[in-house]
């Protein structure tokens, strides 16, 4: 007795329809993360100042002078000199928007809905990425939506920063890195990895730690030549902006090296002045921030022992994820394993740049809790109970987070805080200045591009600075004082208590460099002293 044929093809045609409707639902999922992030990212784009932050009216600077021809500078400084600090990539691109955006300070929302679109590509980058190698389809959209609203990531996108470019640029990457791992493909194209790894590094320093992980990666499996290629490559594209740093670094006064000159003289400065007692001394503050910052966001309780429990609950997950993944996504762990290693020995704050890389976090901790999940079928395995009720616990924590942040609008918060000074000391400086007068300005950036004067910065930045307090006499002795020494400054403006303090005391010592000129909201102003 033979079977009829249409038996046997009605599963393979069914089979093929739930194939057809699970890729249907998974476009359509990626659409509506796409759509979500868009529409979470424009929400934020805001009218404040460019400059609440130092680093993005900065970039605005940049932009400007590469835009107007006038090369690599800072051109709120006095005699323009060749900016070493802030690699290339982000001011160029905001450069070339620049040629098609309204006129500054017009172009400043411009830049904004930029992030608005790399937040986009990085929350449906993030979902693909984590289907392919980490998670089935429903957590990898959920990765994607909570990549899409995560307050972190529109703190950083509602302002001018690199962050946003870099990360969708870094998920960009990722994948095909992991992709070289896993098979042998033509030198050209390992080569272009590569070049897009100095590309990426342009754009944040720290994208340098994709090239250590990619070597070791390729190196683990014996393929010299690869790694070669790979790494010679990378240091090409990096090497004319390494020349051009080398060419001009070191050429500041002191005060201004630790904003305005190479990140890395920043911290070779540090560990010369404070030995290599700077590292422990660095690790024993970034450490404790960076978990202050996980227990703060992701516990549903407050508390010693519940911000504990939500850093073990944390722990646990992306434990078992980074595991579970080790083969599918090397260059990604041994990635972050540099990263962080590089934020946790760096003398600042880490939280921002934890945030920078932060839905690669977030898919370590669901692919810990997808594995529990796929194991713990009839829930008799204690360790996938223990990790689920741990998922649970940081979920209802974030949510929480997350919810709270969005009454409050967190992401503009550093925004609203700092234009209450920047906003005035910028109408005072217009009243009150002369177009050509040089100023010492604690928003310099800002005064810069909203007022035209030239303007230098009124304390210093150093590793130590970070690591212990300044009393207002140090701050004024490595900061203000040598700054109204190294140039013709007649104005100065301030208005947080530490360079208030600052002034105050270059007032009040026994040779007053500086006389209180005028008090208006928000800030105060000096007249510089002659000699």
């Amino acid at each position: 007795m033979t079977t009829p044929l249409v038996t046997v093809l009605e599963p393979v045609a069914g089979a093929k329809a739930s194939v057809r409707a699970s890729i249907d639902r998974w476009r359509i999922g990626l659409v509506l993360v796409c759509a979500l992030a868009l529409a979470a990212g424009l929400a934020v784009v805001e009218a404040y100042p460019v400059g609440v932050v130092h680093d993005d009216a900065m970039y605005v600077i940049l932009a400007r002078s590469l835009a107007s021809g006038e090369g690599y500078r800072f051109l709120n400084l006095p005699g323009t000199p060749a900016a070493t600090h802030f690699p290339p990539g982000y001011p160029a691109l905001l450069a070339l928007v620049s040629s098609i955006a309204p006129a500054f300070p017009a172009n400043v929302l411009v830049f904004k809905a930029l992030n608005a679109l790399f937040l986009a590509a990085a929350a449906v980058l993030i979902a693909r990425f984590a289907r392919w190698r980490a998670a089935g389809d429903i957590w990898s959209l959920a990765l994607g939506a909570v990549t899409a609203v995560s307050i972190p990531l529109l703190v950083l996108g509602s302002m001018v920063l690199s962050e946003p470019f870099f990360l969708a640029l870094l998920l960009l990457l990722l994948p095909a890195l992991e992709s070289l791992i896993e098979s042998r493909t033509s030198l050209w194209r390992v080569a272009g990895l590569g070049a897009a790894i100095g590309a990426c590094t342009l754009v944040r320093s720290h994208g340098i730690a994709l090239l250590p992980a990619a070597v070791v990666a390729l190196l683990l499996r014996r393929r010299w030549r690869d790694a070669v290629v790979l790494a010679v490559a990378t240091v090409g594209c990096l090497l004319p902006w390494q020349l051009w740093s080398a060419a001009h670094s070191g050429r500041l006064p002191a005060p201004l090296l630790g904003n305005y000159d190479s990140y890395v003289g920043w911290w070779v400065r540090g560990l010369r002045v404070d030995g290599v007692g700077m590292i422990p001394a660095t690790l024993a503050k970034t450490v404790p921030e960076a978990l202050d910052m996980l227990a703060v966001l992701f516990s549903p309780l407050r508390g010693t022992m519940a911000h504990g429990a939500t850093l073990a609950a944390l722990g646990a997950l992306a434990g078992v994820g980074g595991w579970s993944v080790r083969r599918r996504m090397p260059v990604t762990l041994l990635f972050l394993a540099v990263y962080l290693t590089i934020v946790l020995v760096w003398p600042f704050n880490p939280s921002r740049f934890v945030w920078g890389i932060w839905p690669l976090l977030l898919m370590l901790v669901i692919a810990g809790a997808h594995v529990a999940a796929a194991r713990s079928g009839r829930f008799t395995q204690p360790v996938c109970v223990a990790l689920l009720a741990s998922f649970a616990w940081v979920v209802v924590g974030y949510g929480s987070y997350e919810l709270r942040g969005a009454r409050g609008s967190w992401w503009s918060s550093i925004a609203r805080a700092n234009t209450r000074r920047i906003a005035p000391a910028v109408q005072w400086t217009l009243a009150n200045t002369a177009p050509n007068e040089v100023l010492a300005a604690e928003d310099e950036g800002a005064i810069y591009l909203y007022t035209g004067r030239a303007s230098v910065p009124v304390f210093s930045f150093t590793t130590a600075q970070y690591l212990r307090d300044h009393s207002a006499a140090e701050n004024a002795a490595e900061g203000l004082g040598p700054i109204l020494s190294a140039y013709p400054v007649h104005t100065v403006v301030v208005g947080s208590r530490k360079t208030v303090d600052a002034a105050d005391f270059l007032v009040n010592s026994p040779t007053p460099r500086l006389a209180l000129r005028a008090d208006f909201p928000g800030g105060v102003a000096y007249t510089v002293l002659p000699k």
